[in-house]
């Protein structure tokens, strides 16, 4: 997937870029990676997802100028449909990876992980007598 997308917005030539606010804001906006496929369906998510993506931004991906109004888009429909699917692909693949990572730290530390809960199990069970 590239970082960088090309359309036309308001009759000129506009590169979207993939930046770390603007993934950050999509992550937040989907919330989990079963909704990511929803992005095309859903109304809602779909106008939000937009805004994040046609606002202007910093290269860092502060938002300068939001879009005005969503009513009023200057855009082709395939313009659209590319952004959906270039921020469907790259929220996707941000939650798959941080998913990964993840998978290979709980793996890392397996050992350590059951040696604490068997001390949890232990805790919970000596303050059950007691109670």
């Amino acid at each position: 997937m590239s970082d960088k997308l090309s359309i036309i917005y308001e009759g000129n030539d506009r590169e979207l870029l993939m930046s770390y606010g603007l993934l950050n804001e999509l992550a937040k906006i989907v919330g989990s990676p079963e909704v990511a496929p929803s992005i095309s369906i859903d109304e809602s998510l779909r106008a939000d997802v937009l805004a994040a993506c046609l606002a202007e931004r910093k290269p860092s991906g502060k938002v300068v100028k939001p879009v005005a109004d969503m009513d009023d888009l200057d855009i082709s429909i395939d313009d659209i449909e590319k952004i959906l699917d270039w921020a469907t692909e790259a929220v996707l693949n941000f939650f798959v990876r941080s998913l990964g990572k993840m998978v290979k730290r709980v793996e890392a530390n397996k050992d350590v992980l059951e040696g604490l809960k068997s001390s949890l199990d232990g805790l919970q069970a000596s303050a059950s007598a007691t109670a």
